[in-house]
This record gives structure tokens, C-alpha cells and sequence, in this order.
């Protein structure tokens, strides 16, 4: 697992190496709009919830800048752990082989490269240009 997060944080090293407040709040726009696409997977999910997960989420990657000087490092990072571990958790309740899906997502996200480099859409958000090819995820659940 720890060479599955290496190869993340590798890709984002590349693609944004010296992330700016606005690279951190699209960011956390981004987390917040995939966990309420998590939300809606389930069979009892809440729209209300989802949809406010989505007001936040475009909050942050259109409206907001996140100073990294004002953010409680040592609790993010608890909580990022935390969000690490429960949602490998989750992979493994549901009979997922999340290290296999994640090197697939990894391959997937390196080809929203373009010449070695990323390519960003207006908010900030790294686009999937052309060559982008979908994660096969399938293989995985």
C-alpha cells in the first residue's frame, strides 16, 4: 500500500509542485465532491447531504484560497490519516481490492498528462485532455 500512496503523491509532486492556496482549496474541493459521489452509491443515500457536499465542494475549487499558514497541520494530517485508513476499511468490507484499484487509477491519472505535464481546466482542477484513458475499475470489486 505504502508504494500505491508514493506513486500519488508522486503524481501530484508533477503536476502541482508548488501548490499555492488556490491549489490546496481546489483540492479540497475536489475530496469533497468525491465523497459525496460516494454518498450516491449508496441505496440510502441522503440527496440533501450530497447536494450540499456539492455546493461545498464547488465552493471551494471556484470561490475560495485555503492560506496553508491557517490550517491546524498536525489535525489535518490526523484526519487525512484517519480518511486513509477508514476508507481502506471500507474497500475491505465491501470485498475490494483497493491496491489494485488504486495503481489502476494512478495509470489513469498519469495520462491526463500531456507532454510530462498536467493540463488545468478554469477552477484550477487538472483536466482530462484527449489522451486521458478511464481507470478499468471493474477488475477490482
Amino acid at each position: 500500500m505504502t508504494d500505491h500512496i508514493s506513486d500519488i503523491k508522486g503524481w501530484f509532486e508533477l503536476a502541482v509542485p508548488t501548490p499555492t492556496d488556490k491549489n490546496r482549496a481546489v483540492q479540497l474541493g475536489v475530496h469533497f465532491e468525491e465523497v459525496g459521489e460516494m454518498l450516491q452509491t449508496l441505496p440510502t443515500h441522503h440527496p440533501c447531504l450530497r447536494d450540499d457536499l456539492a455546493d461545498v465542494a464547488n465552493g471551494y475549487k471556484k470561490r475560495h484560497e485555503v492560506n496553508g499558514e491557517d490550517v491546524d497541520r498536525i489535525e489535518l494530517r490526523d484526519a487525512l490519516c484517519d480518511q486513509i485508513v477508514t476508507a481502506v476499511g471500507v474497500a475491505h468490507m465491501f470485498g475490494m481490492d483497493i491496491e489494485g484499484a488504486l495503481a489502476e487509477v494512478t495509470r489513469s491519472n498519469y495520462s491526463k498528462f500531456v507532454d510530462g505535464k498536467p493540463v488545468f481546466d478554469a477552477n484550477g482542477k487538472i483536466a482530462k485532455p484527449p489522451s486521458y484513458s478511464k481507470p478499468n475499475l471493474e477488475q477490482f470489486v
